[in-house]
């Protein structure tokens, strides 16, 4: 699995068990619902603040999110 794969997995995951779709999270965090669809898609790799915030909104690690650990 490579990273960018890995995180759009793990971000519907979180998401999911959150409760959050793409417009709470978009509330949550300040990025936009059409970025989040498309990191959803596999379509955009986030860069490292994007990681850094979501990984703080989520409480999780860096490699967590990018599904590079359990």
């Amino acid at each position: 699995m490579n990273v960018l794969s890995g995180f759009s997995e793990r971000l519907a995951e979180l998401m999911s068990d959150n409760s959050f779709n793409t417009l709470s999270l978009e509330k949550a965090t300040g990025f936009s619902s059409s970025n989040i669809s498309k990191w959803l898609k596999c379509k955009k790799a986030p860069n490292l603040n994007t990681l850094m915030v979501l990984s703080d909104v989520f409480d999780c690690s860096i490699d967590y999110l990018t599904g590079r650990s359990d």
